[in-house]
Formats: structure tokens, sequence, C-alpha cells
């Protein structure tokens, strides 16, 4: 018997957790390792189920990195879909785990436990369940749904509620499967927590899409024939849809975690995990969109759900469940995502955040290009930055643009997280060539700008 040899059980088959399982075998092949998943699939690309929808990727086998067969093949880890882990028992080191299959409850021990239990889509409170044409977007499952409706129904008018990441993605298939599309949100710009420019820049591509946004939209009502929504009555207005979909955000899937009374950070409720991903108890860990991070700039913890955190997070949780020794460190939020022809990212905090550390700010924009203007297929580029005032350290900021916006958003990040100023971007060499940008960097100007 090797002393050194660990069962390890996973629990969760998204990001975080085919990462941590197939990392914790790595680092002793002599472990057995366990993953637990209640759902129909394991390593899933859920960032990109909009374009499976908007038929941009042609399939949704596409998005299924590995069945249970194959990850247990290459990755020497055995899967259990359809078994939902419902309890643990943290003094005998066990867990009970139901078969979706069969409704039998089965016990299983550990050495390590890791909770990668995801996230779960927030439900809307005056939408009942079981409704024919209402939808969510989260899973294969949600994807599939969608897909087998729409195969059987004529849809002219379409309502997205909710105008964050995953709803504005919705949009691009949305707009091909109806006539008439309208985008509700509680609040009067869509993209909470972006700069205002941005959002208005938004609104009028929405707008230019031929979308409605019905702003301010806090009371709704929806009416139901046949078991579908056939109107929904928002504020004092009525509008008939055949399509429903509801994208309101999501929050920490977690269950597991309180009723083993793991410690869970406040507000949001995700699981509470030292540098290592361990929790509370010394003998579990948590990876992925069940718990929080380590914010850089104000160093604390936040709950920022992201696949590229998820993912880092289970390497570290299977290393250190393993054996190993591995952390994981301050994040800086770095999103990006498309609408249509536009790409929009955000790095660093929030509006709402920079307000509630009450940071003292100074801003510079610039409407840019990204090429000399004498070349074809530029695209024009807004860039809005926020830095401290006594350091000039970023704290913030909004790109809305062409694809060259990412590159600028990955170098904004490298300077927050190495403490640069803004000033530095001015000192830096960057390249020009005719075809492929302009004569002066944006971030250069910007960074002028800062020391004017």
């Amino acid at each position: 018997m090797n002393p050194f040899k660990r069962k390890i059980i996973v629990v969760g088959g998204s990001a975080a957790g085919p990462a941590a399982a197939a990392k914790a075998k790595r680092i002793n092949p002599e472990n057995e390792v366990i993953l637990y998943e209640a759902g129909n699939y394991i390593s899933i690309g859920t960032c990109e189920i909009p374009y499976v929808l908007s038929g941009e990727i042609e399939s949704v086998d596409k998005i299924i990195f590995f069945t249970p067969e194959t990850f247990e093949k290459e990755k020497g880890v055995k899967v259990k879909i359809n078994h939902h882990v419902e309890a643990i028992d943290r003094q005998k080191k066990k867990i009970f785990v139901r078969d979706l299959r069969t409704q039998k409850i089965l016990e299983d021990n550990y050495d390590k436990l890791i909770l990668c239990t995801g996230s779960l889509k927030k439900i809307h409170p005056e939408f009942r369940t079981g409704l024919k044409n209402l939808f969510y977007l989260k899973t294969v499952d949600d994807v599939k749904s969608i897909q087998n409706y729409l195969r059987n129904n004529v849809i002219n008018s379409a309502l997205v509620i909710g105008a964050g990441y995953t709803g504005l993605e919705a949009l691009e298939f949305v707009k091909k499967i109806a006539s008439t599309a309208y985008l509700a949100d509680v609040v009067d710009l869509p993209l909470q927590g972006y700069d205002y420019e941005i959002r208005r820049i938004l609104l009028d591509k929405i707008i230019e899409k031929g979308i409605e946004f019905i702003p301010d939209a806090k009371e709704i009502k929806p009416f139901e024939k046949d078991d579908k929504v056939n109107r929904v009555k928002i504020g004092k207005r009525q509008i008939e849809v055949d399509f429903v979909l509801i994208t309101i955000g999501f929050e920490p899937n977690n269950a597991l975690a309180k009723t083993a009374n793991l410690s869970l950070n406040s507000p949001f409720g995700s699981i509470k995990v030292d540098e290592k991903q361990k929790t509370s108890d010394e003998n579990i860990y948590a990876a992925g969109d069940c718990c929080g991070v380590k914010e850089f700039i104000t160093k604390k913890t936040k709950w920022i759900p992201l696949a590229s955190f998820a993912h880092d997070q289970g390497h570290v949780a299977g290393t250190n469940a393993a054996g190993g020794f591995e952390t994981f460190d301050f994040v800086v939020r770095n999103v990006a995502f498309r609408f249509f022809d536009l790409n929009i990212a955000m790095v660093g905090l929030t509006t709402n955040e920079i307000e509630e550390e009450n940071i003292k700010f100074h801003e510079v924009s610039h409407l840019g290009n990204s090429k000399i203007r004498i070349m074809p297929g530029g695209v024009k580029h807004f860039v809005k930055i926020k830095y401290r005032k006594d350091n000039k350290q970023i704290v913030s900021a909004n790109l809305i643009g062409g694809d060259d916006i990412v590159g600028k958003a990955n170098l904004i990040s490298f300077a927050i997280k190495n403490n640069l100023p803004i000033t530095k971007f001015y000192e830096t060499n960057f390249v020009y060539t005719p075809t492929l940008s302009p004569l002066i960097e944006t971030l250069s100007i910007l960074a002028k700008k800062s020391g004017d």
C-alpha cells in the first residue's frame, strides 16, 4: 500500500471540476480520483453557448470537450454523471450520493474532497416553471430545449429579460429567430457597472440592430395561454411575446457547502477558501464559481465567476488535495464579450466598486482607430481609464470597439497587476505598421493625457 496514495472525490463537472480531477491524478497517478456530476455532461464550454444558438458554432456537441469515457481514458479519472451529491459527513469523511437514474442513495468515502459545484441561474420570481416558451441560458440542456422548441414553433416576437453579458450575447440569435425583439432591464441603460459612455454606445447599437430596449423594468407581470407566455406587462405597457429568455444573473451553488456547515463569504454566499483553495475543513477544497476570489486592487474577497479563474482554481485545488503545494493569486477582473460587431471589455473595478471604496481618481478617454486612417478596414474604438490621483495606478478601464481592444485590455490588466502607473504606457515602444495599427497607440495617448 502506497502511504501517499489518496482517494480524492471531485463534485461538479463544468470548468473547475475536470481541471481539479485531472491535476490531482497527474500529481500522483497512484491516487484514486472520482468525479461526480449531477447533469448529463462534463467539461462544457458554457461561455460558447450563445454562439451555438446563433449558428456560429455548428453544433452543441462542439462545446462538450470530453465524454465521461474519453475523460477516464485520457485523464485516468472515474466519472459518474447523473449522480447528485446531497450531503457530506465531515467527521466520517463520507458523501451521500443520489443516483438520479435509479433514485438510490449511495455512500462513498474520501481522503480529500473538492467542491466544484459552480453557479446557479437566478430564477425570475414572476414566471412560473414549466412554461413551454420560457427559457434560461446556462447549460447544454437549456440549449437543447431552446433548439427543440424553435424547430416546432414560429417566433414573431421575443423578449430577453436582463441586459448583462448573457442577455446581450443571446440577442444575436434572438434577432435571427424573431422579427420583433425586446430587451428589458431594471436599470436605465444596459450593462450595469460599466461607464456611462460605454453603455450609451451599446444602447445605440441595440437600437441600430432593431431591438427595443425597455429600461426601468422593475414591475413585470406575465400572462399565460396554453402553458405559454403570450403577453408581458412591463410597467404600464404590455407586449405580445412568443418567446421569453431570462438572463438576470447567477449565484454561487452553495447548497452542499451550507449543509456541511462550511464557512461562506458575505454577502454573495460563495464558499470561503484560502490561497490553497482549502475551505474551513482541512480535508475539503473548493474551486470555481461556487467560491470567492481575492481581488487585487481592493484586496477584498469578491465573487467574479469567470471560466479562466475557475480553471486555474481547479488546478490549485487538485494539486493541494493530492499532496502538492500551489497557491491561487489575487486576480484582476478582465472580461470581454461581443455584441454583434462590437467588442466590449472591462478591466479592474466596476463603477459601483470604485464608489464603495471611495477611491479618488482622475479619468482619461480617447476615441481612436485600430489602424492609420488612410488604410481600409480600420475600426473605431473608445477607451476610458480611471487612475488614482495620488500614484496614477489604474483602477478601472472600459473599452469598446474592434478585435484590437482585447490586446489593450490585457496590457491594462498587466499594468494593474504589476502596480505600474498609467504613465508607463507613454514610455512604451508600441509597434507601428499601417496595416495593423495606428501611428500612435491609444494607450500611449491616454498616458500622455494623464500627465498633462
